[in-house]
């Protein structure tokens, strides 16, 4: 019995040590024969959710198991996730439980006119980054930004952690895979 108040306990006071502003859900992978937690909805014009674009396998492995994704993120007005989000697009984020910095991915299927204009400006803002196809990447400050522009697809990713596109590449990778194709 004891050991049963211990460890509620110590599970109580390990609740409160998220920060109060965000709500977070664990991306470490489900042990051999367990479950996941349940997804979340699907995004109607994308056709898949967060889990799906950049499983949780793939951020743990990418970030050595330190990153949760983020329930309550909002794009900041005039980001690219913000444009992606008002075209119905899906948008992500996953914080860093050490440093709190972030790895936002969005992704949507503008019209052929938006499409155009979001790789011309992409192109004039960054430098070519092949080995994702037709993508670019720049940077401004510290944060580093690629844009994808793959089958009809939009999808761009920005992180503090991302000095180069080369950074990026896992993500990238996985989110490019996981875009269901377009008929």
């Amino acid at each position: 019995m004891l050991a049963l108040v211990l460890v509620s306990a110590v599970a109580l006071g390990l609740v409160g040590c998220a920060p109060d502003d965000h709500v977070l859900s664990p991306t470490a992978p489900p042990l051999e024969g367990e479950g996941t937690l349940p997804p979340e909805p699907s995004n109607e014009v994308v056709g898949i959710n967060c889990a799906t674009l950049v499983s949780d396998q793939v951020i743990y492995d990418w970030g050595s198991g330190n990153f949760a994704f983020d329930t309550t993120f909002v794009p900041e007005a005039g980001s690219s996730a913000a444009q992606i989000a008002a075209d119905g697009g899906l948008a992500c984020r996953w914080i860093n439980l050490t440093s709190q910095e972030t790895v936002d991915a969005a992704v949507t299927i503008p019209a052929a006119d938006d499409l155009e204009a979001a790789e011309s400006a992409a192109a004039a803002a960054g430098t070519a980054a092949p080995e994702f196809g037709d993508a670019y990447f720049h940077a401004i400050g510290d944060v580093g930004y690629v844009d994808v522009f793959s089958d009809g697809y939009w999808l761009t990713l920005e992180s503090t952690w991302f000095l180069g596109a080369a950074d990026a590449s896992a993500l990238v990778t996985a989110a490019v895979a996981a875009l269901p194709p377009l008929d």
